[in-house]
């Protein structure tokens, strides 16, 4: 697992050539989405991806909502 997240780490830190190449790819991947189905699709499709990631890659989920809730709303009264 430490593997995985080293190479995530890599793959997403600003300046490396890693980061480069996988955000230059997943700019194309929306582009040619947009480009063929449209936006709300293609809206549709991104959607939907958050909520599997979310769904699969949290554990805690109602902890996590809470979190993010509290973050936007600390400050407001």
């Amino acid at each position: 697992m430490k593997d995985f997240r080293e190479h995530v780490r890599k793959l997403t830190e600003p300046g490396t050539p890693q980061a480069a190449a996988f955000f230059a790819g997943l700019g194309l991947v929306i582009a040619l989405l947009l480009l063929l189905i449209g936006f709300w699709k293609t809206l549709l499709v991104v959607v939907c991806c958050l909520v599997g990631c979310f769904w699969g890659g949290v554990k805690e989920k109602g902890e996590f909502i809470r979190r993010i809730v509290n973050r936007f709303f600390a400050g407001r009264q």
